[in-house]
């Protein structure tokens, strides 16, 4: 229903044509990046966070754990730690990403991914539940204004 989000979602039909020609790991970084935004996706808002991701909106369960339980991390949005994170498809997430607005994820996501994926393959992929030095993890009661009521 956003506008900025469709056009977020045709760019990322494009970066697939393109990550298809690179191989199998640009296609798989390209595919951590649509689980952990399309599906499984956290907002911050005024009011709190919001679920953005069609994964969790599809469950009551995960959207319960996603927003209230203290189990799993909230980490705020960066491009590069989101391509190298496993994710789980067998239980909830062990951890979601956190944009300010879908203007940040367009921003983050307009560049040429070739030389992000060639960075990226010199690198650890990430298990799906890590905390790691310098991320920006947002904290249960820490004034962030954690709402799982209204609108989800």
């Amino acid at each position: 229903m956003d506008p900025m989000f469709a056009d977020y979602m045709q760019a990322y039909g494009r970066g697939g044509v393109k990550a298809h020609a690179i191989g199998p790991d640009a296609l798989q970084n390209l595919t951590r990046l649509y689980w952990y935004t399309v599906e499984f996706g956290l907002i911050r808002q005024a009011d709190g966070l919001r679920i953005y991701g069609a994964g969790i909106v599809s469950s009551k369960g995960e959207s319960l754990h996603s927003l209230e339980s203290a189990a799993p991390n909230r980490i705020g949005f960066d491009l590069e730690r989101i391509m190298r994170t496993r994710y789980r498809i067998d239980t909830f997430q062990k951890t979601y990403f956190v944009i300010d607005s879908f203007a940040q994820l367009m921003d983050a996501t307009a560049p040429d991914f070739t030389p992000i994926y060639a960075r990226l393959a010199a690198q650890d992929t990430i298990p799906a539940g890590e905390v790691r030095d310098g991320d920006a993890v947002h904290q249960r009661g820490s004034g962030e204004g954690w709402a799982a009521g209204g609108d989800v």
